[in-house]
């Protein structure tokens, strides 16, 4: 089979990819304002261009990688912080936000699902309302996510493969989980997922214990040399003083031209700098544990989707209509997606044999979401809806999985044209839903009597 017969083989995916590009990138550059957390990394993102020393509780990857997109178009630091870069700042988290859509439909088909489901998969993710959101302003889920799943489908393709392909697999899989770890430490939960999967794979197929030791080795080396180069960077970037000076001892501000304890004989090493910023960088997020936050919201209230996120309103016009974004998920997705974690987790108890083959995955795939969950409960700072993306994402392919069964057993049951109705029905709610909210995502301007008609639960207020 030639290449393009191979690349037209799967249009699903193509027309997936096309609208998932088409819902992030359009009117990318609305509103002409700065939303919620932009103000904080445009902020990093422009001292990266003047060289001035910012401090951040999170790794720096992401931030260094919208520095080096605003480099290549000639953005000044004057341009990103004030959001007058014709929205180019935003394109990249729409595209990695556009990306989750198809490697969705990827991970479903390494899972062994069909290319119904997989195609299903993709669709509860495009038409998720709080994912589009996320994706379309200058922040780091986006990221996140996609190295997040980046790195789950490496591994499934790592665990299917051997000799040398293993080898180039378990490179790209620990490249995605060094990436990962260097966008936020909450995506240790995702590698500790892959982890425990490997090593029960390997005593479930009696690998070999030094061939197991060298594989740790080597992804761990990985790992750890994709996070530490990052910080490299930084340091090499930022070399002024900066508002970042006083979270750092003052032997860490002599290395900064202009800071007051600066000296050009300065001796801190690289190895010093790294572990002075990590040690800061925890003890700030420890720091957090007695801050407010009106939209916080605690960990075991993100799958009822009880408190969404404000993230920018207009002022209201001469025509009496205001405008509004809101962090808010499609119901019908989280709250289908959280009952099938229930109802999944119980099969998996007390009736097995309803699973048949998929027990194993669903075992799998509910580890992921407690893992990626269940650390928030032990967590004492504010906590936002945004920190259940990963587990959603988990949920989703459970949904996926248990919908493959329903369509199985009705197929057997009732026949071919109750499945094709069933799917369609589910289609068809979940996209009527995403349309409804929509306004609400994109920021369209709405009489102010007609806000009160999308807030569904008075918590959303």
């Amino acid at each position: 089979m030639k290449w393009y017969q191979r690349v037209g083989r799967y249009p699903e995916i193509w027309a997936l990819t096309a609208v998932a590009l088409f819902t992030r990138l359009w009117q990318i550059g609305r509103p002409r304002a700065i939303v919620f957390d932009e103000v904080h990394f445009r902020n990093f993102v422009s001292h990266y261009l003047d060289g001035q020393y910012f401090f951040d509780i999170h790794p720096p990857l992401v931030k260094l990688l919208l520095a080096g997109f605003a480099g290549l178009f000639g953005l000044t630091p004057e341009q990103v912080i004030t959001g007058e870069d014709g929205a180019l700042l935003r394109i990249i988290p729409a595209l990695a936000g556009a990306a989750l859509v198809p490697l969705v439909y990827v991970i479903l088909r390494q899972f062994g699902l069909g290319r119904r489901i997989a195609a299903l998969g993709g669709l509860l993710v495009l038409l998720d309302n709080s994912l589009l959101v996320e994706s379309r302003f200058v922040l780091m889920d986006s990221f996140l996510l996609l190295f997040g799943l980046s790195m789950l489908s490496c591994y499934l393709m790592l665990r299917k493969t051997v000799g040398r392909q293993r080898w180039v697999w378990l490179i790209a899989t620990a490249v995605c989980a060094g990436a990962l770890v260097s966008t936020k430490w909450s995506g240790l939960a995702m590698v500790a997922v892959l982890v425990i999967a490997w090593l029960v794979e390997a005593v479930m197929h009696r690998v070999r214990w030094w061939h197991l030791v060298i594989e740790g080795m080597v992804g761990i080396g990985i790992v750890i040399l994709v996070y530490v180069g990052s910080f490299a960077i930084h340091f090499t970037l930022l070399h002024h003083a900066g508002d970042g000076d006083a979270f750092m001892s003052t032997r860490f501000q002599s290395t900064l031209v202009g800071n007051a304890n600066y000296t050009e004989t300065s001796d801190t090493s690289f190895g010093a700098k790294f572990i002075e910023l990590n040690k800061e960088m925890y003890t700030s997020q420890d720091s957090l544990m007695n801050v407010q936050h009106p939209y916080a919201s605690e960990w075991h209230t993100w799958p009822l989707l009880t408190r969404p996120i404000y993230y920018w309103q207009s002022d209201i016009g001469e025509d009496g209509f205001q405008s509004h974004i809101y962090l808010l998920g499609n119901p019908i997705v989280w709250w289908g997606s959280a009952f099938s974690v229930i109802v999944a987790g119980l099969l998996s108890i007390f009736l097995p044999e309803v699973l048949c083959k998929r027990r194993r995955l669903i075992l799998f795939l509910l580890l992921g979401y407690a893992a990626n969950l269940l650390p928030f409960a032990f967590i004492d700072r504010p906590m936002f809806l945004y920190h259940y993306f990963f587990s959603l994402l988990f949920a989703l392919f459970i949904t996926c999985v248990l919908i493959s069964l329903l369509l199985g057993w009705v197929g057997q049951r009732y026949g071919k044209q109750q499945v094709i109705r069933i799917y369609w029905g589910i289609v068809a709610i979940v996209l009527v839903t995403f349309l409804y909210f929509v306004p609400l995502s994109y920021g369209w301007p709405l009489a102010l009597d007609d806000m009160q008609r999308y807030m569904w639960l008075p918590t959303w207020r």
